[in-house]
């Protein structure tokens, strides 16, 4: 919280260069966020587009396609943050905020990879499966399996994971001696969690990078 202003945080790709584009990874979306509190209520209005680079000059203004072939201009003052670098013809992700107070400026202008395009366009799942088993001589059985594949929000190594799935909820597994990470897993990367427990209390945790095959 800062003047009163709620201020949201925004995920920065960061690098990037030209090539084709899939006119469906093209987004823009508005927000606007009111506060209520001790002091003077305001509003704040974000802005933000994700498209190809028609127009920039550093400094001054940048211009953006964004879904429907619409285009999007911004003027770039002295606050404006930009990340990577910049060019025609490549995608980029334009971050926009106006005050309460009617002051209007370009938070952050940022590349996008082709990775990260990518790895943003797979989908988001959660599965939960119980299975139960009865059988003559023989305990009960009862194992629960739950599969998130989402975005790491939050990574411990050992202790805990936490994994933005579908509907932006987020997911915590934690990491005992049982888990199995079959490569190494940073906050950003894309992951399949499998987590398994059984009637007994066994646990086994499964962490895999996921690139959207099976």
């Amino acid at each position: 919280m800062k003047n009163g202003f709620l201020v949201t945080t925004l995920a920065i790709l960061a690098g990037g260069y030209a090539f084709a584009q899939d006119a469906s990874t093209k987004t823009h979306t508005e927000s606007t966020t009111k506060y209520t509190g001790p002091g003077t209520d305001s509003k704040v209005k974000t802005e933000n587009v994700h498209g190809t680079v028609k127009e920039y000059e550093a400094g001054k203004k940048i211009k953006i396609s964004g879904p429907n072939g619409k285009t999007f201009a911004f003027d770039l003052d002295e606050d404006a943050k930009v990340d990577g670098t910049i060019l025609v013809g490549q995608m980029a992700n334009v971050s926009y905020v106006k005050g309460s107070d009617g002051r209007e400026h370009v938070a952050i202008v940022s590349a996008a990879t082709r990775e990260a395009i990518e790895t943003a366009a797979l989908p988001k799942s959660h599965t939960e499966t119980t299975v139960k088993q009865t059988a003559p001589g023989m305990h009960d059985t009862k194992v629960k399996t739950e599969t998130v594949i989402g975005v790491v929000k939050e990574f411990d190594a050992g202790k805990k994971i936490v994994v933005t799935g579908p509907k932006s909820k987020d997911y915590t597994f934690d990491l005992d001696e049982n888990v199995s990470m079959t490569s190494p897993v940073a906050v950003g990367d894309r992951v399949k969690v499998s987590y398994q427990k059984g009637n007994a209390g066994e646990k086994v945790t499964i962490v895999a990078r996921y690139n959207g095959k099976a």
